[in-house]
């Protein structure tokens, strides 16, 4: 079993110190986070709305775009899913690349410490140059991972009740406040 991780009555293996936890804390610091805070499924906020404005608000919906799937889950399912978890990393940043590579990365770091339901929610920005946006096939579809809203997940309210920055956008060329969410069991 991996150091600082140990099981429950059904075997399950879950984190079980706060060492690892601030592993992953670090970790986001150094892949240049603004801010970085474990918080529980208990601080995030559902509004079926966020899968609303998912699917006619943005423009890669209707292009049958991977990155949209929703894998044939349920809005119920997929707080249940969430609602699993114990522990959750929120991740803000200004950079949608950035915060994507930093969730996958952490994501994987706790996969190894054996917390092996370690799971990131983050619309993908992972490439410089989407092959999807193209027209092409993605070049990385194992690091593909559900956006946040497709989830249900009311991004503005939730960082904005957590004392972070999140304001709608005017224009393109204002500063955006990004975040991403690394599920962790």
């Amino acid at each position: 079993m991996a150091e600082g991780a140990g099981e429950d009555e059904q075997g399950v293996i879950s984190v079980d110190n706060r060492d690892n936890l601030t592993k992953y804390m670090e970790m986001a610091n150094e892949y240049g986070m603004l801010n970085a805070r474990l918080i529980t499924p208990g601080d995030i906020v559902f509004d079926i709305r966020a899968i609303l404005k998912c699917r006619w608000g943005c423009e890669n919906f209707f292009r049958k775009d991977i990155r949209c799937h929703t894998r044939d889950t349920s809005f119920d399912e997929r707080v249940a899913m969430i609602n699993k978890y114990s522990h959750i990393l929120l991740l803000h940043s200004n950079s949608a690349r950035s915060i994507s590579i930093a969730a996958l990365k952490i994501e994987r770091a706790a996969f190894l410490d054996g917390c092996y339901f370690a799971f990131a929610l983050r619309y993908c920005n992972i490439c410089e140059v989407c092959s999807v946006n193209l027209g092409e096939e993605c070049k990385n579809p194992d690091q593909l991972r559900p956006c946040d809203q497709s989830f249900g997940i009311d991004v503005y309210k939730t960082v904005r009740q957590l004392g972070l920055p999140c304001e709608v956008l005017r224009d393109r060329n204002s500063e955006q406040n990004r975040y991403g969410f690394v599920l962790i069991d």
